[in-house]
């Protein structure tokens, strides 16, 4: 019963909006009518006389008239309509008014330039409803009307309100779906059929989240791995070229050449490592892991790169951990890793700074934590921190940190960015922790 209630109601309220449109739509209809043949006869320049009315009377179909506003005269085809015509006729063109009603008829005007002569088509105005029928209706559906509207706003607030929220947030994700938020909490809870459908719709939102970024980071790696591959190529061939050279001419020579020489070799190595990581990032290979003591292990980079710091005037100091913090790792890997957070720490300060290192083992995991006194990290940085070629240094190729990633996650540890409360940059790579037996 309040269905078929709320049914009759919206019949109701159907059939007084197709009759307003209608009527709408018929004036519509007839003053793009007068506007037609009020070009047709400026461009042929037919008379406006009471034949010429009657002729378009005729073929149109409607009542034409012509009427002259600066003489008031007007020339109609058939009876007319009354001398309130011409003042309401008036009011109308001095409002820029081109459609009306008067006295049942729908009329158009239209206006012939340049002699300023108004073309006037009217007709009897048509509705789907009767007047005794929209009478008869009336009454009685205002009172379902009033009846309904408790019913009415029961079903907006438990069944329009969430449909409503749930078509607001459907468009959102034709435009981004990782910057898509969840479906809203509030429909999500119901325990109906509602709340099936946007737990529903939540989980496929979800998936294809996941899904958007599987695709992008297969996207980057495939193009990182083309890049990556052909700068291997061309980095090795001069790289053992010079390490050839660099042994030659270690044949012999006197001691005071040895450590140039020997630096060039390591520094020869430095570059073979650093592709073989690039090689590692687009196809991955378990890291060769030993036994290396975390600190150790950044207490060599830290040395390895004091002249550069030096030079760059950057401080480091290391604060070591009151025991050894032992993890199984690929020694080469994580180096590189550490030495290339080192390295974006220092030129992230190009007038200088400090850099603070210092340990934690926390939860069966051994941690790092970089701390630099430079600008920090940008919002962006951190939302995209590890993504393949983003960089916000000018000159970055923005593969460094997710060489990093790779080769953390290679290990089954992780890397994590933040910017530190006193100010600067904050990173922090952790890995398992290995207790010697």
């Amino acid at each position: 019963m309040p269905f078929a209630v709320f049914t009759l109601v919206a019949l109701a309220a159907l059939a007084s909006y197709i009759s307003y449109w209608s009527q709408q739509d018929a004036l519509r209809q007839l003053e793009q009518m007068a506007r037609t043949n009020a070009t047709f006869l400026e461009e042929l320049q037919l008379p406006r006389s009471p034949s010429m009315a009657e002729k378009l009377a005729t073929v149109l179909g409607v009542r034409v008239a012509f009427y002259e506003p600066r003489s008031g005269s007007a020339v109609f085809a058939g009876d007319p309509f009354g001398e309130d015509f011409i003042a309401v006729l008036d009011e109308h063109l001095r409002s820029g008014k081109s459609r009306f009603r008067f006295l049942g008829h729908d009329v158009a005007l239209a206006t012939s330039e340049p002699s300023r002569t108004v073309l006037i088509l009217a007709q009897e105005s048509k509705s789907p409803l009767s007047r005794g029928l929209g009478d008869a209706i009336l009454a009685p559906a205002i009172i379902l009307m009033l009846s309904c509207l408790g019913l009415a706003y029961g079903l907006a607030r438990r069944i329009v309100n969430p449909l409503k929220t749930l078509t607001h947030w459907l468009p959102k994700l034709e435009r981004d779906q990782l910057s898509t938020p969840p479906v809203p909490t509030e429909v999500a809870a119901r325990g109906d059929e509602l709340g099936e459908l946007a737990r529903a719709l939540g989980e496929t939102h979800r998936r294809l989240v996941e899904e958007q970024a599987r695709r992008q980071k297969a996207e980057r790696m495939a193009t990182l791995g083309r890049i990556a591959t052909s700068l291997a190529h061309e980095i090795r061939n001069p790289a053992a070229s010079i390490r050839l050279h660099a042994d030659l001419l270690a044949q012999g020579s006197n001691p005071a050449k040895t450590d140039s020489l020997q630096l060039i070799r390591s520094e020869v190595d430095r570059i073979n490592d650093l592709v073989n990581q690039w090689l590692f990032v687009v196809r991955p290979a378990p890291p060769q892991t030993k036994e290396h003591d975390l600190d150790a292990l950044t207490d060599g980079i830290a040395k390895s790169l004091s002249a550069n710091l030096h030079h760059a005037g950057v401080t480091l100091t290391m604060r070591p951990p009151p025991a050894p913090l032992l993890v199984r790792c690929d020694h080469a890997r994580i180096e590189q890793v550490v030495r290339n957070l080192l390295v974006n720490a220092t030129q992230a300060m190009p007038e200088g700074g400090s850099i603070q290192l210092s340990f934690e083992s926390h939860e069966g995991r051994a941690s790092l934590i970089i701390e630099d006194s430079g600008p920090g990290f940008s919002e962006r940085a951190l939302r995209q921190f590890g993504e393949a070629f983003f960089s916000e240094r000018e000159g970055g190729m923005g593969i460094g940190l997710t060489l990093a990633r790779e080769v953390l996650e290679a290990h089954g540890g992780a890397i994590e960015a933040s910017n530190a409360p006193q100010g600067g940059a904050c990173v922090r790579i952790s890995l398992p922790h290995h207790t010697s037996r």
